[in-house]
């Protein structure tokens, strides 16, 4: 790269840039003729100092010295053992393990979606880096011939580096590293003016409000770039947008559209209040205002559900002298942790969260858009809110385990053996040597990693010693922060790299709107932006946790009226299963006060289920059990005080229409809320 000629040239654009800017103020600011300050396609220009900083095509910096074999280039870890044979002991995952924290899926939607904002690092194709293959794999080498290899090459990096040990090799981020929309709006000029109708300051979407096809009639001066072998259609059979991997799955696909007609629903809403705006104007104000709102929903949203609400330091305002560059243990290592977050499968929800089509694998939704024929974006949207993401620890499903972009020798991949892989590519510290650099303590042991001991022994057994273990393994082998989901070291990396990126960025949202737009843009949710964009209204405030809930007493009805008196008695241990579809999904006794309850570690997610009283204190099987019936529609609902009465034996069954409240749909009031389940409020509360 001729870094010097792309330097200048950039600075005498920037010159142009800030000369014509102005600064926002307020929405009505933004609906005057006049220019406003925001951010070059290309990221330049932010920093009036530094004008390269968080632009495309620099380097990654890096938070700890580099370890590659010779000093300057070569894979690291060659004392390590392959990273399949890693992978196979270490993450592979047979059973769900859901979040303990109740994150749901949209965490890793999100994550992926904002990590396809800030970083891209692709393969040069010109240096091979197979990862061996242990013998026997029963998914890479069923046969047992010892030869098999999952293909990799070596990342692109700037050839002025990897020439000595003072001057070791760095790898480059090609688009901005600026939380600034680039996956929607584009990285360089090219692919942001194809994008554009160049009417009314609006993005390309189809009739059907879908993202344009990457053809020649929606790109006439050329298509974008999306040649990739994992690709299921053509190449114009593809949705293009920002970001060149919009297509790698249709969740992803799915927030770049409903970004799209976000930028679109704020550019109709400044024309209206002033049609006199150009088409330039009304696109850039409204780029403006989405560039807000993803930033917004990043820090005051998704942060705080990875890394807890003490997470991240508080904005103090602009620091120029802050570079907001992604660090290579960043980009290479911690923000992989959403791989480990994964569901095996996605699912399509109604408003009120019943299926309305087929769940796909995973697996089958890899660059495949024809997987959203005849389903809706928000139906995906209703799955990710209601769904709860899997722990984030070692283990990772089998669609990017061992299914990744095509079947074992149709071009699939192992994505956790390739996380290891590129950290040693990258020639990355190991994990012991990074929490030095990022000021915490050396793991003396494997207990100091984790309190786990299968996950210690299994540690022990891979690497021998904890100065060995790579980046991307240690930080998700870690016990993780009281009140957060990740571990010190995936916290520290983490919330360093987005403090950098938002304290160094001059048209950071806080920094650059003011009134009663500011105010609007801190409050934005994500939920919000869905609502305005789709026919989906039921759904939680904070989509990023799934919390419902099903708990009431037990009690002794004698008078048999199926309500509970003040005479009647608790009754303690009685065996109370909940069901759905007359499958047992969990059991509970009731405590000393007849207390019983049930929640998403057990199984609830929305849908229909029965809660039945099945036997006595003595185990004994009730002549007629007792059951009850309700609708979980949604996130943040709980069925309080669900009490199931039970009749004393010398009394008859109350007839089914006391006690079961079963119906074929939920009954819902103006909002769309089941009139059974209570908001949560606040703490649960028992008698």
């Amino acid at each position: 790269m001729k870094r010097s000629n792309v330097r200048r040239t950039r600075s005498l654009r920037v010159e142009q840039l800030q000369a014509r800017q102005l600064m926002a103020t307020d929405l009505v600011g933004l609906a005057r003729p006049g220019g406003m300050s925001t951010y070059s396609i290309d990221g330049t220009g932010n920093n009036v100092a530094q004008v390269e900083w968080g632009s495309t095509n620099e380097d990654l910096v890096r938070l700890a010295r580099s370890e590659y074999g010779d000093g300057i280039s070569s894979m690291a870890g060659s004392d390590r053992p392959s990273a399949r044979f890693i992978s196979n002991a270490l993450s592979d995952q047979e059973t769900d393990i859901i979040s303990d924290r109740n994150l749901s899926a949209f965490v890793y939607a999100w994550g992926q979606f904002i990590d396809h904002d800030i970083g891209l690092t692709p393969t040069a194709g010109t240096e091979s880096i197979p990862i061996s293959v242990p013998t026997g794999d029963l998914y890479f080498d069923p046969q047992g011939t010892a030869t098999k290899v999952i293909r990799a090459s070596r990342s692109v990096f700037d050839a002025n580096t990897g020439t000595s040990t003072t001057n070791p090799r760095q790898q480059v981020n090609t688009i901005t590293s600026w939380l600034d929309g680039s996956m929607i709006y584009g990285s360089d000029a090219t692919t942001a003016a194809a994008l554009r109708t160049m009417q009314g300051g609006k993005l390309k979407l189809d009739a059907n409000g879908m993202l344009p096809l990457n053809n020649a009639t929606n790109f006439p001066n050329g298509t974008v770039s999306l040649a990739n072998d994992a690709h299921r259609v053509p190449d114009d059979e593809l949705f293009a947008a920002g970001d060149v991997r919009a297509n790698e799955n249709i969740e992803l696909t799915g927030l770049h559209t409903l970004f799209a007609r976000e930028h679109n629903r704020q550019a109709s809403r400044l024309a209206s209040m002033n049609p006199s705006l150009s088409d330039q104007e009304l696109y850039t104000r409204a780029r403006a205002i989405v560039i807000g709102e993803l930033q917004s929903i990043t820090h005051n949203e998704w942060l705080p559900a990875v890394l807890g609400n003490s997470g991240m330091p508080r904005y103090q305002g602009y620091n120029p002298r802050v570079n907001p560059q992604l660090s290579n243990e960043f980009s290479t290592a911690a923000f992989r942790f959403g791989h480990s977050l994964l569901g095996d499968d996605i699912e399509f929800l109604d408003n009120n969260g019943i299926p309305i089509a087929d769940e796909i694998p995973l697996s089958e939704a890899f660059f495949n858009p024809k997987a959203l024929d005849g389903v809706t974006i928000e139906s995906m949207f209703k799955y990710l809110a209601s769904d709860p993401a899997s722990e984030f620890d070692l283990k990772v499903v089998g669609s990017v385990r061992n299914f990744l972009f095509g079947a074992p020798g149709q071009g699939g991949f192992d994505l956790a053996s390739l996380n290891i892989q590129r950290g040693r590519d990258h020639g990355l510290a190991d994990y012991n040597d990074t929490r030095v650099a990022i000021g915490l303590p050396r793991a003396r042991s494997f207990a100091d990693i984790t309190r786990n001991r299968d996950v210690q022994a299994k540690l022990q057994q891979v690497y021998g010693s904890v100065d060995k273990i790579d980046l991307w393994v240690g930080v998700l082998a870690e016990d993780h922060v009281p009140g957060a989901s990740v571990g010190p070291t995936a916290g520290r990396i983490i919330s360093e790299q987005f403090r950098r990126m938002r304290d160094g960025d001059r048209f950071w949202y806080q920094n650059t709107f003011t009134g009663s737009l500011l105010r609007e843009i801190d409050s934005t949710r994500l939920s919000t932006i869905i609502r305005s964009n789709t026919p989906l209204s039921n759904l939680q405030e904070n989509v990023f946790f799934f919390q419902a809930g099903i708990e009431g007493t037990v009690f002794a009805d004698v008078n048999t009226n199926n309500q509970r008196d003040r005479f009647e008695q608790s009754l303690a241990g009685f065996t109370v299963e909940l069901r759905s579809d007359d499958v047992v999904i969990a059991t509970t006794q009731t405590g000393r006060d007849g207390w019983y309850s049930f929640n998403v570690q057990d199984g609830i997610r929305t849908g229909k289920y029965d809660v039945v009283v099945t036997k006595n204190q003595a185990g004994q099987a009730l002549t007629t059990p007792v059951q009850r019936s309700v609708f979980i529609t949604r996130g943040d609902q709980f069925a309080r005080r669900f009490d199931l009465a039970v009749p004393p034996p010398s009394r008859p069954a109350p007839t089914a229409g006391m006690t079961d409240l079963a119906f074929a749909t939920p009954t819902l009031d103006a909002d769309g809320v089941d009139l059974a389940i209570s908001d949560l409020t606040g703490v649960r509360r028992r008698r």
